[in-house]
C-alpha cells in the first residue's frame, strides 16, 4: 500500500508539472484525488464531496455538475453562494459587467505596441462577441497563460548600448532614446581622434619640425573641438605633406652618404690598379677616409661597421694584389665580385642585428632602441604607452625533460603568437632567454592587462607538439603603465616586478589584477 501511495504521489506531482499548475494544497489535492481515482485507490478524503453532494437536493446537485467542484473547499464556496445570491438576475448581470470589463482590458491590449499580445486580444474578442463555448474560451485562456510564460522582453536590452532608458513606461523610453539620438557627441569624438592625430604626426626619421608639432600637439590637446575647423585641418594637411617631404630629403641624405663612401671605395681601387707599387699605402687611406666619415643616425652605424671590414678586408688581400693588378684583369673582376658579395653580406647582417634569429621578433638591442622612441614620444608629445613582460613558466624543466631542441621549438612558437596577436603599431622583443617584452603605444593599463591576459589564455590551449608529444605550456605576465611612474627604467622595473609577483602567485596569469 505505502508503494501504492507514493507512486500516486509521484505522478500527482508529474501532472502538476505537465499541466502548468502551481503546486498550491488545492492544485496538490484535487491532482491527488484524480490519480488515485485512476489507479482504483480509494482515498477517504477524496469521497467527502460525493459523501455530502448526495444529501443535497437533486436540483442543486444538477447546478453543481456546471462547476465541476473537486473538493470540499470548492463544495463551501458553491453552497455559499448559493445562499447569498439574491436573484438570477443580479448574478447574469454581474456576468455580463465583467465580460464588458474583459473586452475593454482586451481592446487596451491591442494598443500596446506587442504583436503577439494585440493578436491574442483580438482573438479573445472574438470569442466574447460570437458568445463561444466553455471549451473554446478555456482554449484563448490557456494561450493566455502560455503567452505570459513564454513573454521575453531581454530584446530592450539592446537599448542599453546607447545609454540609460526607462523601459517601463513606452512614452518615456521613446522620449529617452529621441534625447539620446539627438545629443552631440563631436566633443568626445575629437577627444579620441587627438591622440592618433598626434601619433600620426610624430616624428619618423627628419626631425626638422618637432616644435610645430609640439605647437599643434598642445593647441589640439587644449581644444579638441579644433579639429572641426578648416582652418586646423587644412594646417595637418599641411604638416603631413611636410613631414613626407622632409622624410624623404632625409632618406636621400643618407643614401648620397653611402653612395659617396662607395665611390671614394671605387676610386681608390682604381687608383690602385694604375699604381700597384703604392697598394698596400693607399689602402691604408681608404681606411683612413673611411674612418673620418660621421653617421648622425644610429641606424646606419652597422653600415660603416661593416664598410670599416670591407677595407681590411682589402688591406690583406692587395699585399699581393699589387703585382698582379696590370696584368690580371680577371682578377679585378673577382675582386668586384667580392665587394657585391660583402655588401649582401652587410644587409643580412643588419637585418640579424635587428630580428632574433629563432623567435623572428626584436632582439634586445632593437627593443632599446624602440624604448628610446616611445619614451622621446612620451616626453615630447604626452602620447603615453605600456609596457608588457610575457615569460615562459618552468622553461628550464622543459629544456631538462625534452631537449633544448623542444625548449628552441617553444620558444618560436611563443614569438610567432606574439607576431600574431599584437597591433601594427605594437612592438615585441626577446628581451632574455625566455622573457619576451611588448611596447603598446597609446594604451591604458586595464587594455595592456586584458591583452596580456589573451595572450596568456592562447599560450595555455595552443597544442604544442614535438615529436608527436604534448607539452603543456604556460606564460606569466606582468604590465606597467609609463604614466604612472617616474621614468622609463622605473616603468620596466614596475613591470619586472609584476612578472615576479604573477611568479610567486602560482605563475599562468597576469600582474597586477584589475
Amino acid at each position: 500500500m505505502a508503494t501504492t501511495i507514493n507512486e500516486i504521489i509521484r505522478d500527482s506531482l508529474e501532472l502538476i508539472k505537465a499541466e502548468h499548475l502551481n503546486l498550491t494544497p488545492d492544485n496538490y489535492a484535487k491532482v491527488f484525488c484524480k490519480v488515485a481515482k485512476q489507479k482504483g485507490v480509494i482515498v477517504e478524503d477524496c469521497q467527502k464531496v460525493d459523501k455530502y453532494t448526495k444529501k443535497l437536493d437533486p436540483n442543486i446537485v444538477t447546478d453543481m455538475k456546471r462547476f465541476n467542484i473537486g473538493n470540499i473547499d470548492e463544495l463551501l464556496a458553491f453552497l455559499v453562494a448559493k445562499l447569498n445570491r439574491a436573484n438570477e438576475g443580479d448574478a447574469l448581470k454581474m456576468v455580463n459587467t465583467l465580460a464588458t470589463l474583459t473586452k475593454r482590458v482586451l481592446q487596451a491590449i491591442t494598443l500596446l505596441h506587442d504583436t503577439k499580445a494585440t493578436s491574442l486580444a483580438n482573438a479573445s474578442l472574438e470569442r466574447l462577441d460570437f458568445h463561444q463555448n466553455l471549451q473554446s474560451i478555456d482554449l484563448v485562456k490557456e494561450k493566455w497563460f502560455d503567452f505570459i510564460s513564454n513573454y521575453d522582453d531581454s530584446y530592450l536590452k539592446k537599448l542599453d548600448a546607447f545609454g540609460h532608458v526607462t523601459k517601463d513606461d513606452l512614452e518615456v523610453m521613446v522620449r529617452d532614446l529621441i534625447k539620446i539620438l539627438s545629443k552631440d557627441d563631436s566633443t568626445e569624438l575629437y577627444k579620441t581622434l587627438v591622440p592618433l592625430i598626434i601619433a600620426s604626426l610624430s616624428p619618423s626619421i627628419a626631425s626638422g619640425m618637432n616644435d610645430e608639432l609640439a605647437s599643434i600637439s598642445n593647441e589640439l590637446r587644449n581644444s579638441p573641438d579644433a579639429l572641426g575647423t578648416p582652418a586646423l585641418q587644412q594646417e595637418i594637411k599641411h604638416l603631413i605633406s611636410k613631414r613626407i617631404d622632409l622624410d624623404k630629403a632625409e632618406v636621400q641624405k643618407k643614401v648620397a652618404a653611402l653612395d659617396k663612401i662607395l665611390d671614394e671605395i671605387n676610386k681608390k681601387i682604381l687608383e690602385l690598379i694604375q699604381s700597384s707599387n703604392f697598394s698596400h699605402e693607399q689602402v691604408k687611406v681608404i681606411k683612413k677616409d673611411l674612418q673620418s666619415i660621421n653617421f648622425q643616425q644610429d641606424s646606419f652605424e652597422t653600415v660603416q661597421v661593416k664598410l670599416l671590414n670591407i677595407a681590411s678586408s682589402l688591406e690583406s688581400e692587395t699585399r699581393s694584389l699589387s703585382e698582379k693588378m696590370i696584368s690580371n684583369q680577371e682578377t679585378i673582376t673577382k675582386l668586384q665580385n667580392r665587394i657585391s658579395k660583402l655588401e649582401s653580406a652587410l644587409l643580412v647582417a643588419k637585418q640579424e642585428v635587428k630580428e632574433d634569429y629563432l623567435t623572428h621578433v626584436a632582439t634586445k638591442r632593437a627593443l632599446a632602441n624602440e624604448m628610446n622612441r616611445v619614451e622621446d614620444a612620451f616626453m615630447r608629445y604626452k602620447i603615453d604607452y605600456t609596457l608588457c613582460f610575457i615569460d615562459i613558466d618552468h622553461f628550464k624543466m622543459v629544456n631538462d625533460t625534452y631537449g633544448h631542441e623542444a625548449g628552441d621549438v617553444i620558444l618560436s612558437t611563443v614569438g610567432k603568437i606574439l607576431r600574431k596577436y599584437i597591433r601594427q603599431v605594437d612592438f615585441v622583443g626577446r628581451y632574455g632567454g625566455e622573457e619576451f617584452l611588448v611596447i603598446l603605444p597609446s594604451t591604458e593599463l586595464a587594455q595592456a592587462i586584458h591583452f596580456a591576459d589573451k595572450i596568456r589564455a592562447i599560450v595555455e590551449q595552443f597544442k604544442f607538439l614535438y615529436k608527436n608529444e604534448r607539452i603543456n605550456v604556460t606564460v606569466s605576465c606582468g604590465v606597467s603603465q609609463r604614466s604612472q611612474q617616474k621614468s622609463k627604467d622605473e616603468t620596466l622595473s614596475a613591470a619586472d616586478g609584476f612578472l615576479y609577483k604573477a611568479k610567486e602567485a602560482g605563475r599562468n596569469q597576469v600582474m597586477p589584477v584589475l
